[in-house]
This record gives C-alpha cells, structure tokens and sequence, in this order.
C-alpha cells in the first residue's frame, strides 16, 4: 500500500497512522427473515458495515491529544480507504468501547499514550 486516506471531519490524519497495522473489515447488516410457504426462512443484506482498525506512529503529545479528541467527539465523519472494496468511502463512526475507554483515559485520566494499542472505529 503506497498511500491511504484517513481523515476524521475533514482532518487528514492519514500521516499518524501506522500503515502495517492498518486493517479494515465488513460485516453484513441483515433485514428481517421472511418464512416461505415451504417452511424457508429468507434473509436479504440490507448494507455492509465497515470497520477500520490502527496503531499510531510515534507522533508529539499536542497532535496525540488532538487526534483523541476528535475522535472521541463520536459519531465522527471518517473518510478511510477500505482494503475490501479497494476504495475511499465517507461514513459516520464511532469508537469500539475498548478504543474509547483507552482514549479518553490517555486524553482526560492522565494515563500514559501506549503507541501499541490499537484502535478501532465503527460504522454506524
């Protein structure tokens, strides 16, 4: 992968991410399941839902906390290149329950930046 997009509400954070750690995902949003007259349940895929997920690069405390902080701000629109589709998409995220707890202890609890924990952003 020579370059990547990743930019939360306009802000190109694409330079703090650390490209080998990298990863996205989709998993399948599902509609209600129909049962047919021979007993059949039926189920359509409404959408595809991404995941992104990253380390960061060793980056100054003043951008670190700038970057939680947007992020924390959820939902946050993410524009993110998606390895699956091969493509840019735009879309409303939200932290992992993990990630938040992680950042906003970094950003508001004092806790000390861990550059090897990885954080993951949710479509909504």
């Amino acid at each position: 992968m020579v370059s990547f997009t990743f930019k939360v509400n306009n802000v190109d954070y694409s330079g703090m991410i650390e490209r080998d750690s990298y990863e996205t995902s989709l998993s399948p949003v599902y509609g209600e399941t129909i049962t047919t007259m021979d007993g059949i349940g039926h189920t359509a895929v409404l959408r595809l839902r991404g995941e992104v997920s990253f380390k960061l690069n060793p980056s100054t405390d003043a951008n670190t906390a700038a970057f939680a902080a947007d992020l924390l701000n959820a939902p946050v629109e993410v524009k993110y290149h998606c390895l699956q589709r091969n493509q840019d998409v735009t879309v409303q995220m939200v932290l992992d329950g993990v990630s938040a707890q992680f950042l906003s202890r970094c950003l508001y609890g004092g806790a000390s930046w861990n550059q090897l924990e990885s954080i993951t952003l949710k479509e909504l």
